[in-house]
């Protein structure tokens, strides 16, 4: 054990999470359960990270990640306990490729009811969160871990701090740990534009998913067939292949909202509607090219680690699963 565990067991027994995504608050949890003081600090006005849910006046759009897959036990049993507490429900689209095969049903998906951001309320529970709260970087004393805001205000003392944030914002917040953030480079996210469109009346084919359909456009899916979704008229959510959201990565939001609509268009062959809502919006750091390897990295000596799907793969399990696993190494280093 490190002498700085050591002076920590005497000084304070508050934990810090830094981003409210769905790793951050799986974390969160493991640690609040095991009996530890939780606070989370997350940048945006809203939890869940890319779990979103925005709206556009009334209409709801899940803009962000599309459905939840389980693959591993835990995960499974993560969903079956949101299934029974009204979180989540099964989806069961109609799915089309862009390779020309058959659309097909596909099992085994789920999303969060009404909207994807209700995955994360679970995992909030008894946890203290600061929204609005971009952290700038953090720094340490003999007391303990001190967490420092873009508007120069400080929270602190704190024994241990996770990071659950995207890779690249990670390794800024890392600098005073420069082996750790010199290791996350293998990392590699990429930005991804997502579209929403709501329609009046209904245009597109009968499929409910599309995806991989041309250069420009990876997936399309008819938000409105999702459980608990209103049936009237429709509410459709593009998002862009990485290879385009990177070229256009600086372009006016407008701008892509015209071309992905116009893309749309042209691979469906509809007709000249003008869309009632139209937005498009920027995930920066919205899929993972290349990811770790690892299911989380963290120091016991210095007691800071950090989470997130990029540690795994690209799928809300691995952020789920990442989470879980730090927070329960953060538990026994400081137990």
């Amino acid at each position: 054990m490190g002498r700085f565990r050591e002076r920590l067991r005497y000084v304070t027994s508050r934990t810090a999470v830094i981003g409210a995504g769905l790793a951050g608050l799986s974390c969160a949890r493991v640690m609040r359960r095991a009996g530890h003081y939780v606070e989370v600090f997350e940048a945006d006005r809203i939890i869940g990270g890319r779990m979103a849910t925005m709206r556009i006046g009334l209409v709801p759009y899940d803009h962000g990640a599309q459905y939840l897959s389980g693959r591993s036990t835990r995960f499974r049993d993560f969903i079956q306990e949101l299934t029974a507490s009204g979180y989540v429900a099964p989806w069961t689209p109609q799915v089309k490729s862009g390779d020309g095969k058959e659309a097909a049903t596909v099992p085994n998906w789920h999303v969060g009811v009404p909207g994807m951001s209700s995955i994360v309320r679970p995992l909030a529970e008894s946890v203290r969160i600061h929204t609005g709260q971009a952290v700038h970087t953090i720094s340490r004393d003999h007391k303990g871990w001190h967490i420092w805001f873009e508007d120069q205000s400080t929270v602190g003392p704190f024994a241990a701090v996770a990071i659950c944030v995207p890779a690249p914002r990670a390794q800024l917040l890392l600098g005073p740990l420069e082996e750790m953030s010199d290791h996350l480079s293998r990392a590699r996210m990429s930005p991804c534009w997502a579209l929403m469109v709501r329609l009046d009346e209904r245009i597109l084919p009968d499929q409910d998913v599309y995806s991989d359909m041309s250069e420009v456009i990876r997936w399309i899916a008819r938000n409105n067939t999702k459980p608990g979704r209103s049936t009237r008229g429709e509410t459709v959510v593009v998002h862009a292949a990485p290879s385009w959201s990177r070229e256009t990565e600086d372009a006016d939001p407008e701008v892509v909202a015209e071309e992905m609509w116009g893309e749309v268009s042209h691979i469906f062959g509809l007709p000249p509607v003008r869309p009632s809502q139209m937005t498009a919006h920027l995930w920066k750091h919205g899929l993972v090219e290349s990811s770790l390897g690892e299911s989380f990295v963290f120091s016991t000596d210095d007691l800071v680690g950090v989470a997130g799907d990029w540690c795994l793969g690209r799928l809300a399990e691995h952020a789920f699963e990442s989470g879980f696993s730090l927070g329960r190494a953060i538990t026994q280093a400081l137990d």
